[in-house]
């Protein structure tokens, strides 16, 4: 290829303009474009696809229910070691629904009513729901233990109360058939006239603890109350004016701060419902949520990367922390530091009212000592840790799963006959697993919407710098070799006579040549040499 003729100065400088194009669109054009058709995707503005899913998930989340079945009901009562199984889990269908939506385009917020509905899945259950399982008496113990570390003075009527309502007294364990217990609904007996046994049902409706049945009866289940009924009024941002407090939970049931905790800290709401989370997140953020079920805010911090359905994302996991050593959550202990619930663990009784401990199932991450108490417990992480796959940019959650044990905080009544001798210990009763993972179709909705636009830009921003830098290279260096080998040579044109001699045609010959580039020495090796006078003379002779 004939290169003699080429620019090569023009076509360095038009690799270098290609090179600076490509790092300016990839760098700065296209994530501004694609943070902008983010932001507009993601805003909870009426008419947009992640209001319409925010208000009503198209697709039902994964709940399973796991129950500790006590083995040795009659040991524990004389004061011995604990022993439990773990069954099911029973697998329940949960659709979130959020209505009586109310925008607020000024404070740029969205008001709704949440409303949560389980519906039994048989099919995909371990248990019928029809067992029987043994564990401690939620309501009657739970009331008898509370009154008895708050409210010492009024132990004698209680006592009174539940001797009455859950006449014949035997046991502080409960044997029931596990749907009643979870959602049908365990009768509580409150008809009697007694003075007792109408301000203990009194004071457990009043906390919410039971439902009236009717006249006469109450009824108490641990989710029957709360299936298909609304929980809560909510006031949320719809991050247009801010797309980082995109879902921030301003107000629930009307109050900007709860009212639980001793510590303005505590009663923060923080985080969004756990269901929406705002994008451009980093690996330094905290996923923050906030849970009525357990009155605070909870924060998952990133662990490593990972993979789901073959796209990139982040690995996020929850841990609860050691209450008694950090200082700035010593609000959620009774009296800090001595008075703390043990790592790994959070004390419900001033969200739910009753002697109840919230942890991973299992303990699993919790102090090892709480293990050590209870035979059949086998902490597992991948069974029992509480993890996300997240999409840092988009903030989209695409595979998680929220674990949560419920264990009662089981201890002696003093001056009882019968629950004089109970264990201190804390019993695990149940746990819960709400989790989704993300199918196809919406994965796929993330790959064309996100991961192909990245992979075009980062197709576009290697090819313009791999081109631009090879090619201005290569053009430069063509350039100043071109111009190195050029060298300007004048022809001269040696003036001879026409009798010349011969020795002046060989002189012609020479200059025309090498030109009058010669140095003096070798310019005069083609000149005829000078004759002495004696050589003259010899010559004409």
């Amino acid at each position: 290829m004939d290169l003699k003729g080429r620019n090569f100065k023009k076509i360095g400088i038009i690799c270098a303009l290609v090179l600076v194009f490509g790092v300016v669109f990839s760098y700065g054009i296209f994530p501004s474009i694609l943070r902008f058709m983010i932001k507009q995707n993601v805003l909870l503005k009426p008419g947009t696809q992640i209001r319409d899913m925010f208000e009503k998930i198209p697709f039902p989340l994964d709940f399973k229910l796991h129950l500790f079945n006590v083995t040795n009901p009659e040991e524990i009562m004389r004061g011995g070691k604990p022993h439990v199984n773990d069954i099911g889990p029973l697998y329940f269908e949960e659709w979130k629904e959020k209505y009586d939506t109310v925008d607020n385009a000024e404070e740029d917020t969205l008001t709704f009513t949440l409303r949560n509905t389980w519906i039994f899945r048989p099919d995909l259950s371990v248990l019928t729901g029809e067992e029987i399982v043994t564990l401690p008496h939620p309501l009657m113990m739970g009331a008898l233990l509370m009154v008895q570390r708050d409210r010492e003075a009024m132990m004698p009527l209680v006592t009174k109360g539940i001797n009455i309502i859950f006449a014949p007294l035997e046991s502080a364990f409960l044997k029931v058939r596990i749907m009643d217990l979870l959602f049908d609904g365990i009768y509580i007996d409150c008809s009697s006239n007694d003075f007792a046994v109408k301000a203990l049902c009194s004071g457990l409706d009043s906390e919410g603890a039971v439902s009236p049945h009717n006249e006469t009866h109450y009824k108490f289940s641990f989710f029957g109350m709360r299936n298909h009924t609304d929980a809560g009024r909510w006031v949320v941002y719809r991050g247009v004016k801010n797309i980082r407090d995109l879902g921030r939970v301003i107000s629930f049931n009307d109050e900007t701060e709860m009212d639980i905790w001793d510590g303005d800290e505590c009663n923060q709401y923080i985080g969004t419902d756990s269901t929406i989370f705002p994008p451009f997140l980093t690996k330094q953020d905290r996923l923050w949520a906030w849970s009525p079920e357990v009155c605070r805010s909870l924060g998952a911090h990133y662990v490593q990367k990972s993979k789901y359905a073959g796209l990139p994302m982040s690995f996020f996991e929850l841990d609860f922390g050691d209450l008694k050593n950090e200082p700035h959550n010593h609000c959620f202990c009774r009296d800090p530091p001595d008075e703390c619930p043990p790592r790994g663990t959070m004390d419900l009784s001033p969200c739910l009212g009753g002697p109840i401990i919230g942890s991973k199932p299992h303990f699993y991450g919790a102090d090892p000592k709480l293990v050590e108490a209870v035979d059949g417990l086998a902490p597992n992480k991948e069974k029992h840790d509480v993890y996300i796959h997240f999409e840092l940019f988009t903030g989209s959650p695409v595979s998680a799963a929220k674990r949560l044990q419920f264990s009662m905080d089981l201890g002696p009544i003093h001056n009882h006959d019968l629950f004089g001798q109970l264990p201190q210990v804390i019993l695990p009763m149940f746990w819960a697993e709400e989790g989704a993972s993300l199918n196809k179709t919406w994965t796929n909705q993330l790959k064309y919407q996100l991961f192909l636009g990245l992979k075009f830009n980062a197709t576009v921003k290697w090819l313009t710098i791999i081109i631009g830098t090879v090619g201005a290279i290569g053009s430069a260096y063509m350039h100043f070799r071109k111009d190195a080998k050029t060298t300007d040579v004048t022809a001269v044109t040696a003036a001879t006579s026409p009798a010349a001699s011969p020795s002046s045609g060989k002189q012609a010959v020479v200059n025309l040549a090498l030109g009058k580039n010669l140095p003096p020495v070798i310019d005069g090796l083609d000149k005829p040499p000078k004759l002495t006078s004696a050589d003259a003379r010899h010559d004409r002779y």
